[in-house]
């Protein structure tokens, strides 16, 4: 989710009417690039952010199975 909110911009995950100043960045960074900042950012997390969002992340994959 994160991924997909930073590439594409909140709109396309909230939705269309969602008005936010957060530019997607998917046409300025590659997906490496992208993936490098939030790992950035989530190594910055306490420890019980880091594991609530691996969790998430995890629960995410298994539904697009």
């Amino acid at each position: 989710m994160l991924f997909r909110i930073t590439k594409e911009g909140p709109a396309a995950v909230v939705g269309g009417s969602y008005e936010s100043d957060m530019p997607g960045f998917g046409g300025v960074l590659s997906d490496d690039e992208i993936l490098a900042v939030l790992a950035f950012i989530e190594s910055t997390w306490p420890e019980r952010e880091r594991t609530h969002q691996a969790e998430i992340s995890r629960r995410e994959k298994e539904g697009n199975r």
